[in-house]
């Protein structure tokens, strides 16, 4: 039977968890506790919460990863379309319930876009006919058609999550269950996708987003249901939770609803701390970087280009300087060459023209890393020490210190691919620290962050550029970018298009940047 058929005719909830616990096998505490929540067909219901309060847990209960990949200990029921998820095969499931996973390579089993997306459909035995049309329609949906005949190791983060939403799309199933699933889309991906998931709640599915950036869900989210430590800390509908007092909200731990509110933040900021625009020094807005201008300070990037395989430049000719002291946010859309450019900075990937130099002095590829930090978009995969405490490598009373500093202190003995995936974002960062980087970029590293631990992040980069130290971030997070940059620059084209400071006067342009 096809997802999109599997479930019809059942009455009532969706999705119904009855006093549902979970432990992870090894571990001395429960993920879940009691939980209870019933969400009825054609509904789209938003999980928010801290990092590691079981957000992830839930989804996996859902989509039925518990119990037949991670086992564990569940007491309590969990039912889709009214019957136990344990009850169906895995490949039944798989037809009933669509799921993104956080990580997008972690689901990967073909090595072009169109095959990819095809490939739910094939198992299905849809006719080829029917499978074209399938896959045309999710693409279509997520605007990534112009991506079909490339390769999946050629994709940015961002268009690779696509992708993944897009073979879930294409399989029609009954529920869908996203685990943030905009870690790594850029504004107008995110807008795309809030059209598509309004979409299916007009055909009866019913969506459940684990989330910590709520803006783009506003207007489209039934309900909101908050997560602390385990259990259901609060379920409001849409309209209730947008009528709370915004403080209450923050004081939850809640990231901003709307826009309106991101800006807000941006501006009380601006207030506590001019930027360099309020100095009278500012890059103008129509600017667009060239050479002229960089400065022997900080870490500069000069003609940087940068291509693979014969293939069109990525970057062509572009010039950049980070100021010490100062953040830079790095933006523009998905597949602009903006991680290229992080690579490149960091050493991991060597440009076939310009020059890279920290103070005034140019730095060849090999001696850029741990000169300047590059902190990955998934993190996971330059951990490598069997503990967070052995992965800062600093005597105990300075580790003590920093895993403090990010909020890491009760992991300390774990290992780092055990942590949730905001914890090791910000195990990640407080590495490049202890390593006593010069330079520090970031590629999106409020991925998977909470309000509480974004916050705690903007914080600690500003601590580090009030050290002196430049700092460059690639983000696709508003929210964030309003939080912690001094100067934008828009990366297009292989270039820099424009660079301006970050304040009130140049808000609309960051909203036209965004798409908003």
């Amino acid at each position: 039977m096809r997802g999109d058929e599997a479930l019809a005719g059942t009455a009532g909830a969706a999705v119904q968890l009855e006093g549902v616990s979970y432990t992870y096998p090894g571990a001395a505490e429960p993920t879940l506790r009691s939980v209870s929540l019933e969400v009825p067909a054609g509904q789209c219901v938003v999980v928010t919460g801290p990092s590691g309060c079981g957000k992830t847990t839930l989804s996996r209960l859902v989509n039925g990863l518990v119990p037949h990949v991670y086992a564990g200990e569940v007491t309590g029921r969990v039912l889709v379309g009214g019957t136990e998820v344990a009850a169906w095969a895995p490949d039944e499931l798989g037809v009933r319930v669509g799921s993104v996973f956080q990580n997008p390579r972690s689901q990967f089993v073909n090595l072009d876009v169109a095959s990819e997306i095809a490939f739910g459909c094939e198992n299905l035995g849809l006719p080829r006919a029917e499978i074209v049309e399938r896959v045309e329609e999710a693409a279509a949906a997520l605007g990534i058609r112009p991506l079909l005949d490339r390769s999946i190791e050629e994709l940015s983060g961002g268009q690779k999550q696509a992708v993944i939403l897009a073979s879930a799309l294409a399989m029609r199933p009954a529920v869908f269950v996203l685990d943030e699933p905009t870690a790594s889309l850029d504004t107008a991906s995110m807008m795309r996708l809030a059209e598509v998931v309004a979409a299916l709640k007009a055909q009866g599915k019913t969506v459940i987003v684990s989330e910590h950036r709520l803006w783009w869900l506003h207007g489209v989210a039934d309900r909101v249901v908050l997560m602390e430590e385990g259990t259901v800390a609060g379920d409001w509908d849409a309209a209730s939770y947008g009528a709370l007092p915004r403080a209450e909200r923050a004081a939850l731990g809640m990231r901003a609803w709307t826009v309106t509110e991101m800006e807000e933040e941006m501006a009380a900021r601006a207030a506590v701390a001019p930027t360099a625009s309020a100095e009278g020094s500012p890059a103008p807005a129509t600017e667009a970087a060239t050479a002229e201008g960089l400065t022997a300070e900080g870490l500069t990037a000069e003609g940087l280009t940068v291509a693979f395989r014969r293939k069109p430049p990525v970057l062509e000719g572009l010039s950049l300087a980070v100021a010490p002291g100062r953040v830079l946010g790095i933006v523009g859309r998905n597949g602009a060459g903006k991680t290229t450019l992080l690579r490149c900075l960091s050493g991991l990937t060597r440009e076939r023209a310009g020059s890279v130099a920290l103070d005034g002095r140019a730095l060849a590829a090999r001696e850029r890393p741990g000169t300047v930090h590059l902190v990955m978009q998934e993190p996971g995969y330059q951990l490598f020490a069997d503990s967070a405490r052995a992965e800062l490598r600093l005597p105990d009373a300075e580790t003590d210190e920093l895993l403090a500093a990010f909020g890491l202190t009760a992991c300390a003995e774990r290992h780092p691919l055990s942590l949730s995936g905001g914890e090791r974002q910000r195990l990640a960062i407080a590495a490049g620290i202890a390593q006593g980087a010069r330079a520090l970029v970031l590629d999106e590293p409020t991925s998977g962050l909470d309000r509480a631990n974004m916050e705690r992040v903007a914080a600690v980069l500003c601590r580090v550029a009030a050290a002196g130290a430049p700092v460059a971030l690639v983000t696709h997070d508003y929210e964030f970018l309003c939080a912690v940059c001094d100067e934008v620059a828009e990366v297009e084209g292989g270039r820099v298009s424009a660079r301006y400071d970050l304040d009130p006067v140049h808000a609309a342009r960051v909203r036209t940047r965004f798409g908003f």
